[in-house]
């Protein structure tokens, strides 16, 4: 088995109206010159506003192609929507909004094969949406895991859960307990899966459970320090080093990436962000 080298990047928040993090994606880019990844993947919340402004999706996406190896990139609620239940209705991601990313990203997923690895990434924000799309991505991942002849990992933007997968609790900050269970048996039921990798919470935190591991990777554009739900809350990137079935994972925060801190964003209800999202930005000519 031969060894490789991946990046996981999350939570870009990119937009060319509103360039708030695009000094830290560049900063990034220089980083990953001297790392040379055989591949990244991009964990959701590539862009900043893509629910109602698919042109920040398209820049997103324009930026990834800047990138120096192959990469793969799965949505989040700022690419396609929230899950739409409570506290869920101001960007509820809908047949419109899914539609829209395809035409600029062309898929919310992906299988590939690198080495003797199967990296697999879900749109974690169909999950108790109701949309369609729901099942038929809910069969396609039960047929990847049934065909895994080696080892594989499984990303998605929303975390599994927080620290007790039996919370019923509904929340944005992870994936719905309807869903939840649905997803574990399939994750308890794969003896070949040795990965779940996540983003949306901005921090990098890690575990052990029934011998997979769960990543949460931090955002390479801003954390929120009154929420860090317990993990290492600073900008960055992870990256993994895959040797035969093993692997280790290594935080990386660049030296001149700023700590932007948007705490005071989640002082309002709704969030500040859809606030911030609408004022115009004051572009110099």
């Amino acid at each position: 088995m031969s060894a490789f080298t991946l990046v996981q990047l999350s939570d870009t928040h990119l937009s060319p109206s509103r360039p708030f993090f695009q000094f830290n994606f560049e900063i990034v880019l220089e980083e990953l010159q001297a790392i040379k990844p055989d591949h990244i993947i991009i964990t959701g919340d590539l862009a900043l506003n893509g629910p109602d402004d698919i042109a920040d999706v398209a820049f997103a996406r324009q930026q990834f192609d800047r990138l120096p190896c192959p990469w793969s990139a799965i949505p989040g609620n700022h690419d396609v929507g929230l899950v739409p239940f409570e506290g869920g209705f101001h960007q509820a991601i809908n047949g419109e909004r899914l539609s829209r990313y395809l035409d600029v990203m062309q898929s919310d997923r992906f299988a590939i094969g690198v080495r003797d690895w199967r990296l697999i990434g879900i749109n974690s924000q169909l999950m108790t949406s109701g949309l369609d799309a729901e099942e038929e991505q809910y069969h396609w991942l039960k047929s990847e895991f049934d065909a895994l002849k080696g080892p594989a990992a499984l990303f998605l933007h929303y975390p599994v859960f927080l620290e007790n997968e039996a919370d019923q609790a509904e929340s944005h900050a992870v994936v719905h307990p309807q869903s939840r269970s649905r997803i574990l048996s399939l994750i308890d039921s794969t003896p070949n899966l040795r990965l779940v990798a996540s983003g949306h919470l901005h921090v990098d935190r890690q575990w052990d459970r029934n011998g997979v591991t769960y990543q949460w990777a931090p955002s390479t554009a801003f954390i929120t320090s009154d929420e860090s739900h317990g993990g290492v809350a600073a900008t960055g990137f992870l990256v993994y080093r895959f040797d035969g079935g093993n692997f280790t994972v290594d935080r990386v925060e660049p030296r001149w990436m700023i700590n932007h801190d948007i705490c005071n964003w989640s002082g309002s209800s709704p969030h500040g962000y859809y606030e911030i999202v609408k004022r115009p930005f004051p572009m110099v000519a």
